[in-house]
């Protein structure tokens, strides 16, 4: 088995077409046509189902990337573990976060880290936190921030920081006049309200979704955004609420003037922010001090 074939093929599950993962890896297509058909002879079988729009992997295709992945991470954790018994710490790792949470812990880990590990290349992944945990299975990224609830898979979940789901209304708002900052609510408390959400993807639209349902509403959708900051930055300045993490908040003057905050009900529907990485995967010294100088830096954030 070739490990060089194998990452083609990983690119071309990942771009979703020969001719996209060709311009990735800057090769020609007939090039990685041959790479597949190699490693379709070597196996016997096709590995992609070529009849779909998509590139998809037949049930033989599936099994030769779980087995390489295993490979792959075999290989990686012993040139780990040999680099650290010569004591060198030249590497590249991988670190998947999210945008809006880069913004906030880069700048306090990274400079910690690399005065620690100068020869070590940090590569980003800026992605959504649910795109993190595929990409991170995958083995598209070394370790990952990301604020989800802990689950049952190959990952591995060191927790970080526990967060705490409140409502933000201006303090334009019916609510704000009528309840009592820092009282704890149910989200149908708000059901009279101008929502602004998150898009599809945030943890954090995924517990309003939860919440709403259970509360038996459809909030009012003044406005959909992306960007976080953003939208709470907005939600300050109309007649308007919004589910956010109270550390989001805390400390932020632009916000904190303009809106009243409420711990919500979350009924078990919680996000945590956590430090992860495949559970097979051996964490090197640098993996294990970036998570230590990150644990530093969190704390939980709570009215």
């Amino acid at each position: 088995m070739n490990l060089k074939h194998a990452s083609y093929i990983m690119a071309i599950l990942e771009a979703g077409s020969i001719t996209a993962a060709a311009k990735k890896l800057l090769i020609s297509q007939p090039s990685l046509s041959q790479t597949v058909k190699a490693v379709e002879d070597e196996l016997g079988l096709p590995i992609f189902d070529r009849h779909a729009k998509r590139l998809t992997l037949t049930y033989a295709g599936q099994r030769y990337v779980e087995s390489m992945r295993e490979i792959m991470t075999a290989e990686r954790n012993l040139l780990s573990e040999i680099a650290e018994m010569k004591n060198d710490h030249r590497a590249t790792l991988r670190i998947g976060i999210s945008a809006q949470r880069s913004i906030s812990l880069l700048p306090q880990i990274l400079p910690a880290f690399l005065a620690r590990y100068p020869l070590v290349t940090v590569e980003l992944k800026e992605l959504p936190s649910v795109r993190l945990e595929e990409l991170l299975s995958k083995g598209g990224c070394d370790v990952a921030f990301i604020t989800t609830a802990s689950k049952q898979n190959d990952l591995e979940y060191r927790l970080l920081e526990n967060e705490q789901i409140v409502l933000m209304a201006s303090k334009q708002t019916a609510i704000s006049r009528r309840i009592g900052q820092g009282t704890e609510i149910e989200l149908s408390e708000a059901r009279e309200e101008n929502f602004v959400n998150l898009t599809s993807g945030h943890s954090v639209r995924t517990i309003q979704n939860h919440l709403a349902q259970l509360c038996q509403f459809e909030p009012r959708v003044l406005l959909e955004l992306f960007n976080m900051e953003a939208a709470k930055l907005v939600t300050a300045q109309l007649n308007a609420v919004m589910v956010c993490p109270y550390g989001y908040i805390q400390g932020d003057t632009r916000v904190e003037t303009l809106t009243k905050c409420y711990p919500l009900r979350c009924h078990g529907f919680e996000r945590h922010f956590y430090f992860c990485y495949r559970k097979k995967l051996r964490l090197s010294s640098y993996m294990r001090d970036l998570f230590d100088i990150a644990r530093s830096k969190c704390q939980y954030h709570t009215m």
